[in-house]
């Protein structure tokens, strides 16, 4: 479980090399990094198992499609049985269209939500511009339909073979309402996507809550982290970064920020704070309960979306709309 692979990006478009780690049993990692974007869009986890006809969590944007490739290459995986976004946004899902149209014999599973954008994806590819800007197909890639023959709605706790092992999948809404984490029954593992927040520093930094709106809920994001800590998982596969080794204390560091977020946040916009002023407070908190050397280079994303929600449970007064 040990194995490390490299293979090198193309010039201009990475400076960094395609990482390949088996992380578990027939489990394979792929690191892939996007250089020249920000941070929240930089660093991406592909996972790939290779048994039976093959599965691949994660598939991220398009742009990534032509490394994951050569990471298959490098496992020796000609094939996918399974292409498994934990949910639709770009960064996760924004290349199963492509990957569909290379496997056409693979199945894509989605939450039932989540179906009908991956099917048609004017959409997903209107709200991807909001957030990522007019020009995302040329940074990342360009968002392609997925066939009906190839989607395939699960139920919330249905278990599937992926060659000698069963996946479990996970409903598991917060961080986006079609959400769906997957636990390895054969492993541990659990492919959580961004259920369980992001540790933007690696697993020995507290795991921070990514509340993209508009589809942020609070509650919900601590009631699935209740949920995914039942389940006992020994390791946690995240989307980026990498793995989280120490699963009982992350998800429970997830919850304690999620909370401390909302509180700092709420707090800040009902006294009419600025954006600088909310980011000034959010750096406070996690330098004085996690260390100074810890870090979130860009709040304002998670800021509106907890905005958002704040907005839409009638916590905010009218005039504090403007501060979002």
């Amino acid at each position: 479980m040990s194995k490390t692979l490299t293979a090198g990006f193309d010039p201009g478009y990475s400076q960094r090399m395609l990482e390949v780690h088996e992380v578990a049993e027939k489990t394979y990692r792929l690191g892939i990094r996007l250089t020249r974007e920000k941070a929240m869009f930089s660093a991406y986890s592909v996972y790939l198992i290779d048994d039976g006809g093959g599965a691949l969590v994660e598939p991220g944007p398009a742009a990534l499609v032509p490394r994951i490739q050569e990471g298959m290459g490098k496992v020796g995986m000609r094939g996918l049985a399974y292409i498994l976004p934990t949910h639709i946004h770009m960064d996760h899902a924004g290349g199963t269209g492509m990957l569909a149209r290379l496997f056409p014999g693979a199945t894509v599973m989605v939450h039932p939500s989540g179906a009908k954008h991956l099917k048609e994806p004017t959409r997903l590819i209107e709200s991807t511009r909001e957030v990522v800007g007019a020009d995302f197909d040329d940074r990342f890639g360009s968002i392609l339909p997925v066939s009906d023959a190839q989607l395939h709605v699960p139920e919330d706790g249905e278990a599937f073979s992926v060659g000698g092992r069963k996946l479990q999948v996970v409903y598991s809404p917060g961080h986006a309402p079609h959400h769906i984490s997957y636990l390895d029954l054969k492993t541990g593992g659990l492919f959580c996507g961004e259920a369980a927040g992001v540790p933007e520093q690696g697993d020995a930094y507290p795991p921070l809550p990514y509340a993209a709106p508009p589809g942020f809920d609070l509650e919900a994001y601590l009631e699935t982290l209740q949920k995914l800590r039942a389940l006992k998982p020994k390791i946690l596969f995240y989307s980026h970064r990498g793995v989280g080794k120490e699963p009982e204390r992350l998800l429970s560091l997830a919850g304690e920020t999620g909370r401390a977020f909302g509180d700092i946040i709420l707090q800040a916009l009902e006294t009419r704070a600025t954006q600088q002023e909310i980011t000034q407070k959010i750096r406070d908190y996690l330098h004085r309960r996690f260390g100074p050397t810890t870090e979130m280079i860009d709040p304002s994303l998670v800021i509106a979306g907890y905005s958002v929600y704040f907005r839409r449970k009638g916590l905010l007064p009218v005039e504090s709309k403007r501060n979002g």
